[in-house]
């Protein structure tokens, strides 16, 4: 998140690799991480592109991402968009306007329990993240 923990934006790519046991498989994601300020404006801008250009149809993304903010607008804190339970690179949505390093930490506590990692922490060292899971 930025050389600051204070630093706040509208998304971030990020790497998660970790080894559940010892000598266990590795396990990597690289999620994107979506506020739901900048999910509302890409859902503007897919409207936008739509009207302009009648003969793209971006319907299925509008209604992905019309059904992301519906699920926010019924109290939903966080939302993982992702293809498969094997997806690699999901797109992990928060409620909040914008993402800080705590929001940040939140939204992957959240992505790794539903992979059933229930006891996860984080060490930030600098410039690195070090994510402990168990």
């Amino acid at each position: 998140m930025g050389r600051d923990e204070l630093v706040r934006q509208p998304w971030s790519d990020v790497s998660v690799s970790f080894i559940r046991e010892p000598g266990g498989m590795t396990y990597e994601f690289e999620p994107t991480l979506v506020s739901r300020a900048r999910l509302a404006q890409d859902l503007i801008f897919e409207q936008e592109y739509q009207r302009k250009h009648p003969e793209a149809d971006s319907s299925a993304t509008i209604a992905r991402l019309a059904k992301i903010v519906e699920v926010f607008n019924n109290g939903a804190e966080f939302y993982v968009d992702s293809e498969s339970p094997e997806d690699r690179i999901p797109e992990i949505y928060t409620s909040n306007a914008y993402i800080d390093q705590a929001e940040a930490e939140k939204m992957l506590v959240h992505f790794l329990r539903t992979k059933g990692l229930t006891e996860v922490g984080f060490q930030w060292i600098w410039p690195d993240v070090i994510c402990s899971v168990g």
